[in-house]
């Protein structure tokens, strides 16, 4: 019944929302902003299913900085600078037994900087870095906690799984990722950008290969709110209001990953560990709206089993709110 009732909520949250980045946008007009600031909030609550399980929540927030460039390959580059926390639990909150964790508990508290360099023809090149930590010192079991006492869940009934969570250990990740619009300049309309992206690193080793779709009213990549990459300088054009649906299959390929293996260079990894599925299938199906300074992203994450043990597939929402200033 609750799931039911939030649904019309959510919608009449969204079209009040929209109505007002709309008037905002009127009185603002088209001008160009330098910095850009984000909130990113994943959970599986988000899609009204009941379901709290696995990849069970996660909290980004992102500051982004346009960077002034010299080479005349490079229309733009811009810096991120991100800090986040995720928590990954088993396939229900309710569970009674420690035979029933069929996912490896942990939390991944992390900082990240990356650096997207928009090249002629529509290209985007991404470079990265991040160092992280799973286990105790991820603050996943407090987060959680302290999130269960605020909506009223007993944590002495519900938090005994975080006994069984993985060993600390901290990670050192690179990132790299390289999209090209293959359209370019014949559509504004419709576009399909293959995506390839990849990690390296201690606590993450994959590569993946995807292709998004959009359509609706959208900009090239180095102006685009999806790609993060609404920032301008003075002396550029400010650029134009987007608003679009999108879907981005994806599939990827894991080596190894500490919040399902346990720390690469740990003996006692912790009580429960897993091995991972070496494919991961995963749909992104969502919308965007850019207008002047204000940027708001819905998505539905539908992706397969993360681990060996896991008993299901596992589904979640994103919602991403940005805010862009001088």
């Amino acid at each position: 019944m609750p799931a039911r009732s939030a649904s019309p909520f959510a919608f009449c949250f969204i079209v009040v929302l929209s109505l007002f980045v709309s008037l905002q946008a009127q009185q603002t007009g088209n001008k160009n902003f330098s910095k850009q600031i984000s909130v990113i909030t994943d959970n599986d609550r988000y899609l009204l299913q009941g379901n709290d399980r696995y990849y069970t929540n996660g909290l980004v927030a992102r500051f982004s900085k346009l960077h002034p460039v010299t080479n005349a390959k490079t229309l733009k580059r811009v810096d991120h600078f991100e800090v986040g926390q995720k928590l990954f639990t088993p396939y229900s909150r309710k569970i009674y037994d420690v035979t029933q964790i069929d996912r490896p508990v942990t939390g991944y508290l992390y900082g990240k900087y990356t650096q997207s360099r928009f090249l002629v023809r529509n290209q985007l090149v991404e470079l990265g870095a991040s160092l992280g930590t799973i286990g105790k010192a991820s603050l996943g079991e407090a987060m959680q906690n302290s999130f269960h006492k605020l909506i009223g869940v007993n944590s002495e009934w519900w938090g005994w799984i975080w006994d069984y969570q993985l060993k600390s250990e901290p990670s050192i990740n690179l990132h790299g990722k390289y999209a090209i619009g293959l359209l370019n300049e014949t559509s504004s309309f419709f576009q399909l950008t293959p995506v390839t992206q990849a990690t390296l690193g201690t606590g993450f080793t994959n590569i993946s290969q995807g292709v998004l779709i959009q359509l609706g009213k959208f900009n090239h990549l180095h102006e685009s709110a999806y790609w993060n990459a609404v920032t301008q300088n003075t002396s550029t054009p400010a650029a134009r209001t987007e608003i679009f649906f999108y879907y981005h299959p994806e599939v990827s390929y894991q080596a190894y990953n500490a919040t399902v293996q346990g720390g690469l260079f740990r003996k006692d990894k912790g009580p429960i560990v897993s091995s991972p599925k070496p494919f991961i299938f995963v749909h992104q199906v969502g919308g965007m709206i850019s207008i002047s300074r204000y940027i708001l992203k819905l998505e539905a994450v539908l992706q397969s089993k993360e681990a060996k043990s896991q008993l299901f597939d596992h589904n979640y929402g994103s919602i991403q709110v940005s805010y862009l200033f001088n």
